[in-house]
């Protein structure tokens, strides 16, 4: 899961709703977002009205001046800057600028991969995808460099070195399994074991030194494709990396990288060692021009301009102040999630350096399915029907924070609309964004409590966070179950504590996380709704099917509309697979997420549409550098 640490902030659920109201009452401006906005009884695409510089979809990607040195402040740490570990939305926007993967994702257009270490994108017509979609055949830039020590050509051997190094436990790469190694519906041929763990694979052929081949067991493009489109396609040379490797856990990004794209991290030129040099764990990241690279090296019409000459992190600021200082300041900007009351400052002072990205992830309830009370379905319908989702928008700060969400493919994905759009499948349980006891207490009778009310000896076991508004959006799901008369008993640990040690270890049988989401890998159904909810991908640790949700007919569909080439046929069969996700109630829906962040007024700042909405550094710039 490419894990979202959101606003922090301490406003009281009654501070917070004075900031909506305030907010929402603030503009006088018809400007609208990128979706037509409209309301029903389920559900909203209802926003704020977006003002100019407000909305991604505006921003100038060339053109630009050159120059200049940008601060970036952020409240987290990295958690990889390996391409082969990297898995955190946060660390993208580093491991972009220093690696350059097979393909990338347009900054612009969150659905359009273009090439970038490869010369073209696949395809069935230009001959890069054949045997029915089994085998996909990519020919790489010819002049790449690696930046110091290694400096040389990149070959097609370091792109085969980078996949399959994902599958060594020292680097435990969480994409190989889903979509090159066992659990993904086409896996690559020799790599289809669970254990499986590093080493050639048969299905990665390398011809010369700009060819790379790979052969699927089954027709898989569709999926293959985009995923070599995440950074564990970036090449790592092995003679470098290799020896680091063997290390558990590697040391290749935590002391030692290489880079190939515009910039680096700043290291020892003779060793490579960035460690103690250009990031000090917990406090900097400094990324200077990388020598090597060109931008004569793409074939793109998205070739990075790369217009800054230096990036300097500051990490661990607070959220608050350094959003303030970014929107009274210059040459930086705030990577955290808006926190409510700045949000609604730079909505109302600041427009033009606020940036609102919509369709940037999701967040639920997950419901255990396996163990408990809830798994009986009509208890997870009441649930369900009894939850105030519009309550929990107002907690995290209102319209500007996204939309209330009625099923589990979100907006900007195909399949989106065919699933029901905002308003989402018609069923009784998901109309009323305020909750419906009457409705709850429907399902609770067809659970067999005739009170309608709860009347079992179980204690449901409710695992929060004590992060910011965490605590009152926890409050607002524990109302909705003390509701229909059950017994809660709420915890609320650190937001990552909550994941590592309780919701994404099945073994600990937690009844109901109520803050728990998904931020897709790249724009396709499959990517949204495969690993939170396919029953085959639940593992013992780090576990991203939070409910344990294991239906056959649901994990059937889901493999079929894997292999699916047709764009409006697989869109339309993950639509059906995400109606069956809600007649089952595999999760609890809350609300879909828009990704909100500021820049300082000279700051020319563009943001990766395709990763929830964070800055792309290869295309921000300066407007005075």
């Amino acid at each position: 899961m490419r894990n979202r640490a959101h606003a922090i902030a301490t406003l009281t659920v009654a501070a917070l709703a004075t900031v909506l109201l305030a907010a929402c009452g603030s503009s006088s401006s018809s400007s609208s977002s990128s979706g037509s906005s409209s309301s029903s009884s389920s559900g909203s695409s209802s926003t704020l009205p977006l003002k100019a510089g407000e909305n991604p979809s505006t921003e100038t990607l060339y053109g630009k001046k050159k120059g200049g040195t940008l601060t970036v402040y952020s409240s987290v740490d990295f958690a990889h800057l390996d391409p082969g570990e990297s898995y955190f939305g946060g660390d993208y926007p580093v491991v972009d600028v220093t690696n350059r993967p097979l393909f990338l994702f347009a900054p612009n257009a969150s659905t359009t991969v273009v090439p970038d270490l490869a010369t073209t994108v696949p395809t069935l017509s230009n001959g890069g995808i054949t045997d029915g979609g089994k085998t996909v055949t990519v020919h790489i830039q010819p002049n790449v460099r690696f930046s110091p020590p290694v400096n040389r050509v990149v070959t097609s051997k370091d792109v085969a070195y980078a996949i399959e190094r994902g599958a060594n436990p020292n680097v435990a790469n969480p994409y190989f399994i889903s979509y090159f190694g066992a659990n993904s519906p086409a896996p690559l041929v020799g790599a289809t074991s669970p254990k499986y763990s590093g080493g050639p694979i048969p299905g990665i052929q390398t011809p010369n030194n700009t060819t790379i081949v790979f052969h699927m067991t089954k027709p898989g493009a569709a999926i293959l494709v985009p995923a070599l489109g995440l950074p564990t396609s970036a090449p790592v040379p092995e003679s470098f990396a290799g020896p680091l490797d063997k290390k558990s856990p590697t040391t290749y990004g935590t002391q030692y990288l290489v880079a190939t794209g515009p910039y680096m991290i700043q290291a020892n030129n003779k060793t490579g060692q960035f460690a103690g040099i250009g990031y000090q764990t917990g406090k900097s990241l400094t990324l200077v021009r990388n020598p090597n690279w060109s931008a004569s090296t793409y074939s793109s019409a998205f070739r990075p301009p790369a217009y800054l000459n230096q990036i300097n992190y500051k990490i661990g600021v607070d959220a608050t102040v350094a959003q303030l200082q970014t929107l009274k300041g210059s040459d930086a900007v705030e990577m955290d999630q808006a926190t409510p009351p700045n949000l609604k400052l730079a909505y109302q002072k600041y427009p033009s350096q606020l940036t609102v990205t919509a369709g940037s992830g999701d967040w639920y309830i997950g419901v255990d399915n396996a163990h408990g009370v809830f798994t009986n379905v009509n208890l997870r319908k009441a649930f369900w029907a009894a939850l105030d989702r519009a309550a929990i928008l107002k907690v995290v700060g209102g319209p500007l924070e996204g939309q209330v969400m009625t099923h589990f493919i979100y907006p900007g994905t195909a399949g989106f609309q065919q699933a029901g759009g905002y308003t989402g499948p018609q069923v009784d349980y998901n109309q009323d964004p305020n909750g419906n006891l009457t409705v709850a207490t429907k399902y609770m009778k067809l659970a067999g409590y005739k009170t309608g009310k709860y009347t079992g000896n179980q204690t449901v076991q409710l695992v929060g966070a004590d992060n910011g508004v965490d605590p009152a959006w926890t409050q607002v799901v524990d109302s909705a179950l003390t509701s229909l008369g059950f017994k809660v008993h709420a915890s609320e640990p650190d937001q990552s504590v909550m994941y590592t040690k309780y919701c994404e270890v099945p073994k600990q049988e937690i009844d109901a996380c109520p803050i728990v989401g998904w931020i897709r890998d790249f724009a396709d159904p499959f990517a949204v709704l495969y690993v939170p909810f396919y029953g085959p991908a639940i593992v013992s640790s780090n576990n991203s099917n939070f409910g344990q949700f294991n239906n056959p007919s649901v994990n059937a569909a889901m493999r079929q509309a894997s292999l699916i080439v047709a764009p409006a046929a697989r869109a339309q069969a993950w639509a059906n697979i995400d109606k069956m996700l809600v007649a089952n109630a595999a999760a609890i829906p809350e609300y879909f997420a828009n990704e909100d962040v500021v820049a300082s007024k000279n700051v020319n700042g563009v943001v990766d549409q395709w990763n929830q909405g964070l800055f792309d550094f290869e295309f921000t710039s300066l407007t005075n550098p």
